[in-house]
């Protein structure tokens, strides 16, 4: 037996029924972006509401990271042990970091480490001198990349004709990631 069709009424009620629901479960207030943008260029920076955000003022010089808690006007206020207001006018330089590049220097790091204590165990086992040039050979090379791989691996970016801080009123979160 086929259902009745419902009556204009019900239908009416279940629309706005529907039409209150999705009101309330949408946001009330845009969330705004922070973006860091070079002039003349595609490079692009995204910072969104407790993004990891590191900055350093003009006056006093002081390094300064934590988390995004309030992106506003003309300030922005990170999220660190006492939440901290900074104006954009103050901001010097805000710094960019890369995963990949820390990550790689940090495991190139640990190898090397590793591979020195292999070889240094393997060395007393045997009764032979600890410290050979072969040590140095296989160890070195790693540890060499590893540091210039973690110290590569944050840009700092100068606020001023070349790169601009932005706010936008609206969310904006880029296919290519961030």
């Amino acid at each position: 037996m086929p259902l009745p069709w419902p009556s204009a009424d019900n239908l009416l009620k279940r629309i706005v029924f529907l039409s209150v629901m999705l009101f309330f479960c949408t946001d009330g207030l845009p969330q705004k972006t922070l973006l860091l943008e070079k002039m003349g260029s595609k490079r692009k920076f995204f910072f969104h509401n407790e993004d990891k955000f590191m900055l350093r003022t003009a006056k006093p010089d002081t390094f300064m990271a934590g988390h995004l808690w309030d992106i506003g006007e003309k300030s922005i206020t990170l999220q660190t042990y006492v939440p901290i207001t900074v104006k954009y006018e103050n901001i010097r330089f805000v710094y960019k970091d890369y995963r990949f590049p820390n990550r790689f220097g940090k495991f190139c790091i640990i190898f090397s480490g590793v591979t020195f204590g292999a070889i240094t165990l393997n060395h007393l086992f045997y009764h032979e001198r600890v410290f050979t040039p072969d040590m140095a050979y296989y160890t070195l090379p790693f540890l060499g990349v590893g540091i210039l791989s973690v110290s590569l691996s944050r840009e700092r970016m100068k606020i001023g004709l070349k790169w601009k801080l932005k706010v936008l009123d609206m969310p904006v979160f880029p296919l290519y990631g961030h």
